[in-house]
């Protein structure tokens, strides 16, 4: 009976071997890696024997070979292990389907960085876990490549290595069986083909149809965050302009739609999805955090100062909500001193996060320099009372440091001073806009037309329309 069980096992293996999918592999590591593992070769070797058994043991019908694993990886100066997955498409110049990199950089409780249906899995090793919990890691970080999902209640039986870590879900399988004879070395121009791209959209869809509002919405996003992440816009955006399709009342949908217009600088179209996502969840900080960045980048602070605020709102002591908030306040007339105090609450929030540090640091040089140059220019006018330009760039400092009584007497000057000039009566208005007094401030903008001339579109799209 013994020898015939292992007659057994030898055919079994012997069928894996050489009926199974082999994909190429090429392993790269950094110092880190090397430094808590010596003997680096060795062990890559074995750990991916024991990814070949677990791939072997649940039937995926997919095995692995490694044709090196004794380069450093040309990544290693990237910051970030996502940053890192996406510049090693600048060193495809080996002849495997798939590279590996194995890191002994942690990033928070990021397992890895591996995107759908490409070439690159970037992979955190665990020197304090047991070979068993790092070659498990590996074998599902590995499995993402075929589509199949996180899941975070598995990587918890996994750090605590408890025995329902060792095998994969029974919808893992299916998908990786499905989807094991995509062309890897192609990478995410595979789903060129219509019909890699069909079978993808099927796999990923049955996954677990019960975990999404739209099983064929989800597939669509899948996709299309694989194409964005390989910086593939306008394939991106087919994706997500068919999950929206397929799911129009999910608001992340919308936002991942939003995000793509975006990339592309159809910003305007950006914004149609993000108020969308807003409309359908108006408790949800993170559509008010998007639609506020984007009315900031289309020039319309006081919309997007609004947004901020109410994501700030709904999610109190977010940094990142604090940042956005922070950077538009110093962008608009009047708020710098909101700029310096939030980007401060941001960085008490999360001392951690280098854009909240950086962006209070140009704040208060801002403040600094705006304060500067209300200095400098009020001793020029002391000099020459008439001076109109001078009287101009004062009223502009002044308005940026919030005092709008003073900017606006400043700049009605330059405008007695120089009827005919256009800058003047724009700065007018906008010093009017920011008091509040629209009325007012289109009747500076009929005054520049007057002159011949088009006060910016930034200005005219913030006025309500003429009476």
């Amino acid at each position: 009976m013994l020898a015939l069980l292992a007659s057994m096992a030898l055919i079994v293996g012997l069928w894996f071997a050489t009926k199974s999918r082999e994909i190429k592999v090429w392993v790269y590591t950094d110092f880190a890696f090397r430094q808590n593992h010596h003997e680096w070769t060795n062990l890559i070797a074995a750990r991916f024997n024991e990814v070949n058994r677990i791939y072997q043991h649940d039937g995926t019908g997919v095995r692995w070979k490694v044709l090196d694993s004794s380069q450093l990886d040309p990544t290693s100066n990237s910051q970030g292990i996502d940053r890192r997955r996406a510049d090693m498409a600048l060193h495809f110049d080996r002849p495997a389907d798939v590279f590996v990199i194995l890191t002994g950089v942690q990033q928070g409780n990021r397992t890895g960085s591996v995107s759908p249906f490409t070439r690159v899995a970037v992979v955190v090793d665990y020197p304090n876990k047991s070979e068993g919990v790092n070659a498990r890691l590996l074998a599902h970080e590995l499995a993402r490549l075929f589509g199949a999902p996180q899941d975070s209640a598995w990587f918890d039986t996994l750090m605590n290595e408890k025995p329902e870590s060792k095998n994969f879900s029974e919808r893992t399988i299916a998908i990786i069986r499905r989807m094991r004879n995509y062309p890897f070395n192609e990478g995410i121009d595979g789903l060129k083909d219509s019909s890699w791209q069909k079978e993808a959209l099927a796999a990923v869809a049955g996954d677990d149809v019960a975990a999404h509002s739209n099983a064929m919405g989800h597939a669509h996003t899948v996709l299309g965050t694989a194409f964005i992440n390989e910086r593939k816009t306008s394939q991106a955006l087919v994706q997500f302009r068919a999950a929206v399709a397929a799911d129009p009342a999910n608001k992340v949908v919308h936002l991942n739609l939003a995000e793509a217009y975006t990339r592309d600088a159809q910003f305007d179209k950006a914004l149609v999805e993000a108020r969308e996502a807003v409309r359908l969840a108006p408790d949800d900080p993170l559509a008010h955090r998007a639609l506020g960045a984007l009315l900031g980048r289309r020039q319309q602070p006081e919309a997007a100062l609004e947004e901020l605020q109410t994501a700030a709102r709904l999610q109190p002591n977010n940094a990142q909500n604090e940042v956005l908030l922070g950077i538009e306040y110093a962008s608009t007339f009047g708020h710098l001193d909101d700029a310096v105090n939030t980007l401060e609450d941001a960085t008490r929030a999360d001392p951690d996060l280098a854009l909240a540090r950086t962006s209070l640091v140009q704040a208060e040089t801002l403040k600094e320099q705006v304060q500067a140059i209300i200095a400098a220019e009020r001793a020029v006018i002391h000099d020459h009372p008439d001076d109109a330009e001078a009287h101009y760039r004062l009223a502009k400092a002044e308005a940026r440091a919030g005092d709008l009584k003073s900017a606006l007497a400043d700049m009605q000057k330059a405008v007695e001073l120089r009827p005919d000039s256009t800058s003047a009566h724009t700065g007018l208005a906008e010093v009017y806009l920011a008091q509040g007094n629209t009325d007012a401030a289109w009747a500076e903008v009929r005054k520049v037309r007057a002159l011949g001339s088009e006060p910016p579109s930034s200005l005219v799209s913030r006025l309500p329309p003429q009476k």
